[in-house]
C-alpha cells in the first residue's frame, strides 16, 4: 500500500511538472568562470532533484553497509535467543515429565544465549538434585548467581528448597540462616525456617521466628497458636530429659495460660514436678485439669505419684468412674491408689475389671504383686506368666 502511494505520488508530481513546463517553462542561466549552463527552470529542477535522490541513496548506501555487520549481530542474537526460549519451554517441559537428564542437557544447550540464564540454571538444578547429583546442582546454583544480579534471594530459596528435599538439613539451614540476615522481612524463608526447626525439634529457635510470622501474616493467628504451643512442648520435653528445672519452670512461665491448660504441655511439666518430689503440685495439676477435661494419660500418671492423702486422691479418682467406668487406665490407677493404701481387696478388684476392659502387661505385674502381699503366692505365679505371656505376644 506504502509502494502504491509513492507512485501514485509520483505520478502526479510528474504531471504537474510536465504541466508548468508547457505552461511557463522558465529560464535558467549558470555561469562559473568560462563556463556556462543555460536551461529551462523545468529542467533544473528536475537535475536538482534527481542529483539530490543520487546523493541520498549513495548515503543510505554507505550507511547499510556499515551498518551491515551490526544488523547482522542483531538477527543472529535474536535468532539465538529465540532458540534459547524454545528451548528453556521444551526443558521445562520435559523436566515435568521426568526426564531429568534429557531436561538438563537442552537447558544448559543454550543458556548462555538466553536473555533470561537465570531460569535455565535454576531449572538444570532441579534437574541435576532428579538425578542425585549434588555437585552439579551446586555448580548450576552458582552459574545462576554469576550471570544474573539481583537474584540472590530467589537462587537461595531454590537451593534451600533443594537441599531440604536432598535431606541436607544442616546446609538448608545454613542457606535459610543466611538469607534472613540478607532478608530478615522475607515471608517465605521465614516459614521455611521455621518447618526446618519443627522437623529438627529446635523449638527455642522456632519460638524466635514466630513473631515475624505472625507480623508478616505468613500464617493465621490459629497456627501461631498451634506452633506456639507445639514449641513449648518440645521445650519441656527437652528440659525433662536434660533435667535441667530451671529451664522447664522459666518455659512454664513464659507459656500463656490458655497453653498451660493443653494436655499436650501438662503431660511433661507434671512428669518434671514428679521427678522433683513436687508431688503435691502434680496432684493439684491434674485433678485441676480433669474437672473440666479427661486424660488418659494424666490419670495414669495420677496413679504413680507416692506420697499421703493416698485415701483422698482414692476418694477422687473414684469419683470419675462415674463417667469412665469401663476405662482401663483409671481402673488401674484406682487399683494402684488402693494397692498403696494396703486395701488389697479394693485394688485386687480394681485390677481385674482394668484387665477385663484392656490387658496390659504393667496391670498383670500389679495384680500379682498385690495377690502376693496376701500370700496368694499360687495365684500370683499364674498372673505373673499370664502377664510373661500377654507381653510377649503383644510386642
Amino acid at each position: 500500500m506504502k509502494l502504491v502511494l509513492i507512485l501514485v505520488a509520483a505520478l502526479v508530481l510528474g504531471g504537474v511538472l510536465v504541466w508548468l513546463a508547457d505552461f511557463q517553462p522558465g529560464f535558467v542561466l549558470l555561469q562559473y568562470g568560462s563556463w556556462t549552463l543555460e536551461t529551462s527552470l523545468i529542467v533544473f529542477v528536475l537535475m536538482v532533484l534527481i542529483l539530490f535522490s543520487v546523493i541520498y541513496l549513495i548515503m543510505r548506501t554507505t550507511v547499510f553497509i556499515k551498518q551491515a555487520p551490526a544488523r547482522l549481530s542483531d538477527w543472529q542474537t535474536q535468532l539465538q535467543h529465540k532458540r534459547a526460549s524454545k528451548a528453556l519451554t521444551q526443558g521445562l517441559i520435559t523436566l515435568e515429565e521426568g526426564r531429568w537428564a534429557e531436561a538438563e542437557a537442552m537447558l544448559l544447550r543454550h543458556a548462555g544465549n538466553s536473555d533470561t540464564p537465570l531460569l535455565h540454571y535454576l531449572a538444570a538444578a532441579r534437574a541435576a538434585q532428579k538425578q542425585n547429583a549434588p555437585e552439579r546442582r551446586d555448580d548450576y546454583l552458582k552459574l545462576a548467581h554469576d550471570t544474573t544480579n539481583g537474584a540472590d534471594i530467589a537462587i537461595g530459596v531454590v537451593q534451600a528448597e533443594l537441599q531440604l528435599s536432598a535431606g541436607q538439613k544442616e546446609q538448608a539451614l545454613a542457606t535459610l540462616q543466611h538469607l534472613r540476615q540478607v532478608a530478615p522481612k522475607h515471608p517465605y524463608v521465614l516459614q521455611l525456617l521455621q518447618q526446618l526447626y519443627q522437623e529438627t525439634d529446635q523449638w527455642q529457635a522456632m519460638q524466635h521466628v514466630l513473631p515475624d510470622l505472625r507480623k508478616r501474616h505468613v500464617l493465621d493467628n490459629k497456627a501461631i497458636n498451634a506452633l506456639s504451643a507445639e514449641a513449648a512442648v518440645g521445650q519441656l520435653h527437652h528440659a525433662l530429659i536434660r533435667e535441667d528445672w530451671s529451664r522447664m519452670e522459666q518455659i512454664w512461665a513464659q507459656t500463656s495460660g490458655k497453653i498451660k491448660q493443653t494436655e499436650a504441655l501438662l503431660i511433661p511439666y507434671v512428669r518434671g514436678q514428679m521427678a522433683q518430689g513436687n508431688y503435691s503440685v502434680s496432684v493439684m495439676l491434674i485433678e485441676s485439669y480433669l474437672r473440666k477435661n479427661w486424660s488418659d494419660e494424666l490419670v495414669y500418671q495420677y496413679g504413680l505419684i507416692p506420697g499421703s492423702n493416698l485415701l483422698k486422691r482414692l476418694s477422687t479418682a473414684e469419683k470419675w468412674l462415674k463417667q469412665h467406668d469401663e476405662n482401663p487406665i483409671l481402673l488401674l490407677t484406682l487399683g494402684r491408689l488402693a494397692a498403696a493404701g494396703k486395701l488389697w481387696a479394693k485394688a485386687e478388684a480394681y485390677l481385674r475389671t482394668s484387665l477385663e476392659q484392656g490387658p496390659r502387661g504393667e496391670t498383670y505385674q500389679a495384680l500379682a504383686d498385690v495377690l502376693s502381699a496376701q500370700d496368694k503366692l499360687d495365684v500370683a505365679a499364674g498372673i505373673y506368666r499370664n502377664g510373661l505371656e500377654w507381653t510377649l505376644k503383644n510386642t
